[in-house]
């Protein structure tokens, strides 16, 4: 997010917590999860913020707000399975998303886009439900069936494991080396704010990165830092990196 983003955020939040401590309840859009991460460092001894995402383990929840003293546990969220013929259409989050956007529907409407085994499933705002069931009819002009799913289901992440050879741990060298860029483009990705370190933005290009650091790169992915072994005889670090695919 932009530094203007950021703050508008910031703001809601405020205004969310004013009106669950005078006894209002509140329930946001999907939110991702560096905006989840800032509302998990929030404490107050009158509001109780939960999150939801339709799915075990969600990256994109709604979060509600209430008072400390009233149990509320209605998130609002619906959960389909996209049904198609795959001699015709071949799916994927891409194709999915874009989709939808093409509706006219906005991104915090829709929550995390899952493929468990060979079927893809979607979550999404209730209120926004309506409209999907009667407009969602095709991907890629392939006709599609939706059917609504009632039970709880728990997504499996598939991580792929890379061994990189890096000159350093700074940041511009290892997403330079994870998506095989030169360096300057790393760099300026990182600079422009299209780069996060455990759902935090980044713009410094010699941050050393460290096991576990969780990075996000715009319109690239994101990969887990897993273990940083010894070095090689020309004094290189080997480096261990997981891939979402």
């Amino acid at each position: 997010m932009e530094s203007k983003d950021i703050e508008f955020f910031h703001k809601q939040i405020e205004s969310n917590m004013n009106r669950a401590s005078q006894g209002g309840i509140v329930l946001t859009s999907f939110l991702d999860e560096s905006k989840l991460a800032y509302l998990e460092t929030l404490s107050s001894k009158d509001v109780k913020i939960e999150f939801d995402g339709g799915f075990n383990s969600a990256e994109h929840k709604r979060a509600l707000f209430r008072p400390i003293d009233l149990e509320v546990s209605n998130f609002k969220i619906k959960v389909y399975e996209i049904q198609y013929n795959s001699r015709y259409l071949e799916l994927n989050h891409r194709k999915i998303l874009g989709s939808l956007m093409n509706l006219g529907i906005k991104r915090e409407s829709i929550g995390d886009i899952v493929c468990i085994g060979q079927a893809y499933y979607f979550a999404c705002t209730e209120e926004i439900s309506t409209y999907i069931e009667a407009e969602f009819k095709t991907i890629s002009g392939v006709s599609i069936e939706l059917k609504e799913i009632k039970e709880r289901l728990q997504i499996q992440r598939e991580l792929r494991e890379e061994k990189h050879i890096v000159s350093s741990l700074r940041l511009d060298v290892v997403i330079a080396s994870a998506y095989k860029l030169s360096r300057t483009t790393a760099s300026e990705m990182i600079t422009e704010g299209l780069v996060q370190i455990n759902h935090s933005i980044c713009l410094s290009v010699s941050k050393q990165v460290v096991e576990d650091d969780v990075i996000s790169v715009r319109h690239k992915g994101r990969f887990y830092v897993g273990k940083i072994g010894g070095k090689t005889k020309s004094d290189r670090l080997v480096l261990q990196l997981k891939f979402l695919v």
